[in-house]
C-alpha cells in the first residue's frame, strides 16, 4: 500500500522521529510510504529509501496568514494527485503534526488519520493566558470552536489513554473514530545506535533531551538540579535546539539562569544531535521536567536503553509510562524541590527495568495495529494478535 505520512517539518524533534519509525515500520511491512512536508526544514537524517515532498521552504507562501493557509492546502490537494496519476491511490494518510491537521482537514484529504500527540487542554488553557473579562471569554469561544471544527468528525489516534480521555471529556471533540496507539520503537536500531560511539562524557551525568522551548521546562530542571545532591557529583547535559524567535528568547533566559545558580561549569548544551542515543545510554538518569506532553518518546527511549527515569507527572503520558514501581519517581509539575528529590532518589537507587513491561512499544505491534485500524482490509504476513 502507498501509505502518506504527513508533518509540518523534520527539525530535531519526538514527533518527527516517531514519524520516521513509522516509515519503517511500515517499510518492513511490504508498505511504500511517502514522506509529506509542509516546510523542507531538516535535521533527521532521512533514510535515501524514503520518498520526501515539501510544500514549500519554510511555509510562507504568502503575508496573509488564512490566504497562506489555503495556498499551501491547495499544493497538498495538488501534490497528492500528482502522486496519484501512477494510478495507485493512498491508502491512507497519518497526520504527525498541527500544521499537517489543519491542511489536510482545509485540503478535504479522505482517509486522514490524525496522530494526536500533545494535551490539547494545556495547548487550550496556553491560548486563554491570563486574559479576563469579555478578552477571555472571546478567546475561550474562538479557540473552542476552531478545535471542534478541526478534529469532531475526523479519525483520531492518540498516544496515550489520558488524551483520548481528555479530547472527548474536557474538550467536547466527537470524532468519527479514536483510538490509542503508543510510538512505535525500534529496540535492536536504537541499542545499536546507541553504541555507536564511546561514553561522551567522562564524568558522570544527568541527561534531559528536548526541543529548547518553554513548555519543556528546562528551567525547572536547573533549579532542581541545583538543589540537588547530585550537583556535587554530576554535571547536566541538556540537548536540544531553538527553532523559533521565543525559543531563543527562553535559551537566552536559561543562560541567565545558569549564571545565577553558579551552574556555569555544571551545565552543558551540547544542542541538536543528530545519535542522541549515546548520550542517553551512558548517562547515570535521565529527568524530563515538561508541563505538558502526549507520550513523550524520550522517557520510553530511556527506558530502552537501560537508562533510569524521573519525570514531572504532567499530561499526559508519564503516568503509562511509568507504573508499577516506576510511579514513585514521577513528581508534580513546576515543583524544582520535589524533582531534585526524585532525582537523588533515583541516583541512590532504582529498580529492575523490566522488559517485558516495554513490549507495548514495540514497532510490531504499534504497526499491526495501525494497518488493522486505518486499512481493515489489508492483510499483512505475520500478523499479531491484538486486542
Amino acid at each position: 500500500m502507498k501509505i502518506g505520512l504527513l508533518i509540518d517539518s523534520m527539525i530535531g524533534g519526538g514527533a518527527e522521529r516517531v514519524t520516521l519509525n513509522l516509515a519503517e515500520g511500515f517499510r518492513r511491512k511490504g508498505h511504500a510510504p511517502q514522506l509529506i512536508l509542509v516546510r523542507r526544514q531538516i535535521q533527521h537524517q532521512l533514510p535515501d529509501w524514503l520518498p520526501v515532498h515539501s510544500l514549500s521552504e519554510d511555509g510562507q507562501l504568502c503575508r496573509n496568514a488564512l490566504l497562506n493557509k489555503l495556498m499551501l492546502a491547495w499544493r497538498l490537494r495538488r501534490l497528492v494527485q500528482q502522486l496519484e496519476s501512477d494510478g495507485e491511490r493512498f491508502a491512507f494518510f497519518i497526520s504527525n503534526a498541527e500544521d499537517a491537521d489543519r491542511l489536510s482537514f482545509i485540503a478535504g484529504l479522505s482517509k486522514v488519520y490524525v496522530r494526536y500527540r500533545n494535551s490539547m487542554r494545556e495547548y487550550f488553557q496556553h491560548k486563554l493566558g491570563r486574559k479576563t473579562g469579555a478578552k477571555r471569554l472571546f478567546r475561550w469561544l474562538k479557540w473552542r470552536t476552531r478545535f471542534r471544527l478541526e478534529y469532531s468528525g475526523r479519525h483520531l489516534v492518540t498516544v496515550s489513554d489520558a488524551l483520548q480521555a481528555e479530547l472527548i471529556r474536557d474538550m467536547g471533540i466527537r470524532p468519527a473514530s479514536m483510538v490509542t496507539i503508543y510510538n512505535p520503537f525500534d529496540f535492536s536500531r536504537l541499542r545499536r545506535l546507541a553504541e555507536a560511539r564511546p561514553r561522551p562524557l567522562e564524568r558522570p551525568y544527568i541527561v534531559y533531551a528536548a526541543k529548547l522551548d518553554r513548555r519543556k521546562r528546562q528551567d525547572v530542571l536547573l533549579e532542581a538540579f541545583a538543589q540537588s545532591r547530585a550537583r556535587q557529583t554530576h554535571m547536566l547535559v541538556l540537548l536540544g535546539d531553538t527553532y523559533t524567535d521565543s525559543d531563543r528568547i527562553w535559551l537566552d533566559e536559561l543562560h541567565a539562569l545558569i549564571a545565577r545558580l553558579g551552574l556555569q561549569d555544571k551545565v552543558l548544551l551540547p544542542g541538536f544531535q543528530h545519535n542522541p542515543y549515546p548520550w542517553v545510554r551512558h548517562a547515570s538518569l535521565f529527568a524530563m521536567s515538561s508541563d505538558s506532553e502526549g507520550l513523550p518518546t524520550v522517557l520510553i527511549e530511556s527506558l530502552i536503553l537501560g537508562t533510569p527515569v524521573v519525570s514531572t507527572d504532567c499530561p499526559t503520558g508519564p503516568r503509562e509510562i511509568l507504573t508499577g514501581e516506576l510511579a514513585r519517581f514521577l513528581c508534580p509539575r513546576n515543583a524544582p524541590a520535589e524533582l531534585a528529590n526524585r532525582i537523588d532518589a533515583a541516583l541512590a537507587y532504582y529498580p529492575v527495568i523490566d522488559e517485558a513491561r516495554l513490549q507495548r512499544f514495540t514497532a510490531d505491534y504499534a504497526i499491526e495495529r495501525y494497518l488493522r485500524h486505518c486499512a481493515p482490509k489489508a492483510q499483512t504476513p505475520g500478523q499479531l494478535a491484538l486486542p
